[in-house]
């Protein structure tokens, strides 16, 4: 299995436990960053993984195309979460778009892109309001 397909997998069977399973794809050195934060090392993306996860109710990634241009991976993706604190604990689903690096056989680059609004800002209970309010007037 290439680097690329072993990353899809993981994320597509994302769940409890899931970071026991970061050195099958991460370098001990990967630097992951994504619009929330930044972790530099397998064991800092490790202990981000445990706190979003231990949050979630479900969390499943649809993984939607791929491709490889030499060491540099394009994943397009559609998380679908629940989470206790946002909407009630009703599903939310978020696509995006993940830029890898592979370096011998594993990931040592990640850099996601999603739209922060639709995954958190919309579904919390005042500024959800107001998000919402500020996308239709722009929309107008």
């Amino acid at each position: 299995m290439t680097a690329l397909a072993t990353f899809a997998e993981f994320y597509r069977s994302l769940g409890p436990g899931s970071a026991a399973r970061l050195p099958q794809v991460y370098s001990d050195s990967v630097v992951f960053t994504d619009p929330v934060t930044r972790h530099t090392g397998l064991a800092a993306v490790a202990r981000y993984f445990d706190r979003l996860l231990e949050n979630c109710v479900s969390c499943r990634f649809d993984i939607t195309s791929m491709s490889v241009r030499a060491d540099t991976g394009y994943v397009s993706w559609t998380m679908r979460f629940r989470h206790r604190r946002l909407r009630g604990g009703a599903a939310i689903t978020v696509d995006g778009f993940s830029v890898v690096t592979l370096d011998g056989g594993l990931v040592s680059a990640q850099r996601d892109y999603y739209d922060m609004g639709a995954m958190i800002y919309e579904h919390v209970p005042l500024l959800g309001r107001a998000v919402s309010g500020l996308r239709r007037r722009m929309a107008a």
